[in-house]
């Protein structure tokens, strides 16, 4: 394990078989992806893909499990800064996290795309949802209107990401870091000095 992560050291047949579904992923349904396909496509035998996976759907699963984890490590380091101003500028975890996702953003399109995971989201959902909600637990204010903030911001986070990697790809990840910092932690300053000398919050009196 890395200071970010999983260093995951794959055999090369993992990674042509990984590349070799999410290519055929573009145009059909994970269910109806044929491992004879999958095998012409990485350059393996049959015996070889079932050497590593017992199934297409492994294969994927294997990949969303793999980030997923990344990102929980990378949250996991968020977790230990403390909560304040800083926030507003792209963070070095926020910036390693779009830097993860820009690293597998073919294969994360893909996932999202007509013929992927449709619990892929879900999951991701999850996962964020129980970071910035710990992230959020010594802010002052109302769990009621914590909640239903959370429950904005992420279709906003994840729609934000989505339209980076498939329309704007070319765009740093510093950058796509610092915008989505700021629409996510704004509302926490935009009354700096009342924040000074009142105990109330963006998320209503304590």
């Amino acid at each position: 394990m890395t200071a970010w992560g999983y260093d995951k050291k794959r055999d090369s047949a993992d990674e042509r078989i990984e590349d070799a579904v999410f290519s055929l992923m573009a145009t059909t349904d994970i269910p109806d992806i044929r491992v004879a396909d999958v095998c012409h496509g990485a350059g393996v035998s049959r015996s070889t893909f079932y050497r590593h996976f017992d199934s297409v759907d492994q294969v994927v699963k294997g990949f969303e499990m793999d980030l997923l984890a990344n990102m929980h490590d990378i949250n996991g380091y968020a977790l230990k800064a403390r909560f304040g101003l800083a926030e507003l500028d792209p963070t070095p975890t926020m910036i390693r996290r779009m830097e993860l996702l820009q690293e597998r953003r073919d294969k994360i399109v893909a996932l999202n795309g007509p013929h992927g995971d449709p619990q892929f989201i879900h999951k991701a959902t999850v996962l964020m949802h129980d970071h910035f909600r710990d992230r959020l637990a010594d802010v002052p204010g109302s769990a009621d209107y914590r909640d239903f903030y959370l429950a904005f911001v992420l279709a906003g986070h994840h729609n934000v990401i989505q339209y980076w990697l498939e329309e704007r790809p070319d765009t740093p990840p510093e950058k796509v870091a610092g915008v989505l910092n700021r629409l996510f932690y704004a509302p926490f300053f935009l009354d700096e000095s009342r924040a000074r000398t009142s105990p109330t919050s963006p998320f209503g009196e304590k």
